[in-house]
């Protein structure tokens, strides 16, 4: 049977927390902010360019920061971060491209699903991933609501012309999980990203910290 893999980006193929932090405190330095470590940008990535900034000034997300400071500070971080994203900020996990190109291999079709903005996943995919036969690299572009929300996972489901029940998300998050249950997709998390093992535990789901043991489930389960 043929397999069908949809992979988070962030957290789960990439490391591209440094490039984020950079990214934000750059904009909050254009605004006159003080900066963060890497380690409180690491709980803040996940949810969006725009909940990122609106952790990053100090609120809870998006929906509860003041509509000018977050339009600013959204305005500043996609100005900066486009243009500090690339390598050494950004490296693909190394042990992540021989796998997928086993994966690929063996026939499995492989895309690519993240809440960060279309104009970065793109290119950031293509350009650490460059033999990478991915069928879909979708970022967020407003075309579809950001995960959660199952719409552009069902979107990738329709032109792979399968049902979602036959696709296996794999992230790193809490948001993969919600994405994963409201898409009724399988799900596997792995270890090495941004969200703490213990609270992706509670999910009851296949949990790898090895990308060997992770390729033989993908491929055999």
């Amino acid at each position: 049977m043929k397999r069908h893999i949809v992979f988070d980006l962030d957290g789960t193929l990439v490391d591209s927390l440094p490039g984020i932090a950079e990214g934000v405190n750059r904009a909050l330095q254009a605004l006159g902010r003080p900066t963060l470590s890497k380690e409180k940008v690491r709980r803040m990535i996940g949810s969006g360019a725009a909940n990122l900034c609106g952790k990053a000034l100090g609120y809870e997300d998006a929906a509860h920061t003041p509509p000018d400071e977050l339009a600013a500070m959204h305005e500043q971080f996609r100005h900066h971060y486009p243009q500090c994203w690339q390598y050494p900020l950004t490296r693909a996990y190394p042990w992540v491209p021989n796998m997928l190109t086993l994966l690929s291999a063996e026939g499995a079709e492989l895309a690519v699903l993240s809440n960060k903005p279309h104009d970065v996943t793109e290119p950031m995919v293509k350009t650490l991933f460059p033999h990478i036969p991915f069928s879909t690299i979708l970022g967020y572009t407003g075309q579809f609501p950001r995960k959660p929300s199952p719409e552009s996972l069902q979107y990738i489901a329709e032109q792979w012309g399968v049902p979602t029940s036959e696709i296996t998300l794999v992230g790193d998050s809490m948001f993969d999980a919600r994405t994963a249950a409201n898409a009724g997709c399988k799900l596997v998390l792995v270890a090495w990203g941004y969200a703490e093992v213990g609270e992706l535990a509670a999910q009851q789901v296949p949990i790898f910290g090895s990308v060997d043991e992770l390729r033989h489930y993908l491929l055999n389960a």
